[in-house]
């Protein structure tokens, strides 16, 4: 334990201590008044920790600041050994979109940010992965004298809706191109039964069915489009996502938006929102269905739905796309570092990050898809390495 100017850092590695600060945690959760913070919440982080620190697997590394007995800052980390390396990343990885801290405001945000960036971060490690960090984030001006993981470049694509009163006034604001494509969509996609639109919290029935119906759409969608996925093949995944918590009183929490042409789902999104600001996490629609986009149709409902409960953000998370594009009006820039701390981890920042891993992806993109599926044995094995 390091004291500075009465503050002390804690770091947390084991179950019991990390619940016997649930309370403190989640009221720093509340007190923290950066939006872009949902991934290091108590829910998501205790969930992730039950579900995939298991031994043998990811080590929490929950590294805190305390000012007394006062909880004030939370970055919440792990250790990950990966096939000969070391890693200190963002917890969840790779499903954290966002790589963040829960920071108190009024505090002494310098201080607190020193100790968690204490010359200790990453020892044991062969290199700290800390991506992506949004630019407005406290960490972001923190870590700039920390080596840029070389050619990285990444933003979060956002759709702000606060200046939207309802979602008439949205639609009244598209142009006439836009609200042509979006009626045409709609009508021809109507010729399937009527559209319904709902949202489903985790206290109802259907929500557990509902996470299947999304992983497995997106599973679809990944094979037909010839995309790798470490994320999506790990063991657990599914009951992770049903474990989260979510309150339709509370507006916050887990939610899943449901499209249905008659009694038929044609498109789901697994969404989460804190702050008043909404996650675009998991989209998946009926591929049978694919020339109708039923997706946008469903993205379309949600986001009117989302205005008119109050909810200022439509956020379609990093790793730019054009259809992402399409959907928003301004852009969170993130960054990412890499700080090695062996030799193993100067090779892993400095060539398999930046230049071997992507060759790898490119290279699988255009094998073609019968050769592919002769060696779909190795998919997996692809898929774990690829994560590393």
């Amino acid at each position: 334990m390091r004291e500075r100017r009465q503050m002390s850092l804690r770091v947390l590695t084991g179950t019991a201590e990390i619940d016997a600060i649930a309370k403190d945690w989640q009221g720093l959760e509340d007190a923290c008044p950066d939006r872009l913070t949902y991934f290091q919440t108590y829910d998501w982080c205790r969930g992730w920790i039950d579900t995939f620190c298991q031994p043998g697997g990811a080590r929490p590394h929950i590294r805190t600041v305390w000012m007394g007995e006062r909880l004030v800052a939370l970055w919440p980390l792990m250790i990950v050994d990966g096939p000969g390396i070391r890693r200190l990343e963002t917890l969840g990885e790779p499903h954290s979109q966002y790589c963040n801290l829960l920071l108190g405001g009024g505090e002494d945000a310098a201080g607190a940010m020193a100790l968690l960036l204490d010359r200790d971060l990453g020892d044991g490690c062969d290199v700290a992965v800390l991506r992506p960090v949004p630019a407005t984030s406290p960490l972001a001006p923190h870590l700039e004298h920390l080596p840029p993981i070389a050619g990285y470049s990444n933003e979060a694509s956002v759709l702000n809706l606060s200046h939207y009163p309802n979602a008439e006034a949205y639609w009244a604001g598209l142009g006439k191109l836009q609200k042509r494509n979006r009626n045409r969509r709609r009508n021809q996609l109507a010729r399937l039964g009527e559209l319904s639109f709902s949202v489903v919290w985790p206290d109802q029935e259907e929500f557990s069915e509902l996470v299947d119906l999304a992983v497995s759409m997106k599973r679809r969608w990944l094979a037909e489009t010839n995309r790798l996925s470490a994320g999506f093949g790990m063991s657990g995944y599914e009951a992770f996502l049903k474990g989260l918590s979510g309150s339709s009183a509370a507006l916050s929490g887990a939610c899943v938006s449901v499209l249905r042409a008659g009694d038929r789902v044609v498109a789901v999104e697994i969404g989460f929102i804190h702050h008043r600001h909404y996650y675009a996490y998991i989209g998946g629609f009926d591929w049978e269905l694919k020339d109708l986009s039923p997706g946008k149709v469903q993205m379309e409902m949600t986001v009117g739905w989302l205005i008119d409960n109050g909810v200022v953000a439509y956020d379609l998370l990093p790793n730019p796309a054009q259809y992402k594009a399409s959907w928003s009006n301004h852009s969170v820039p993130a960054v990412g570092y890499a700080l090695p701390k062996t030799w193993k981890g100067r090779f892993y920042a400095g060539s398999w990050l930046p230049t071997l891993r992507p060759a790898l992806k490119r290279m699988w993109s255009h094998v073609p898809a019968m050769m592919q599926a002769a060696l779909g044995f190795g998919r997996g094995a692809l898929c774990l390495l690829l994560y590393v």
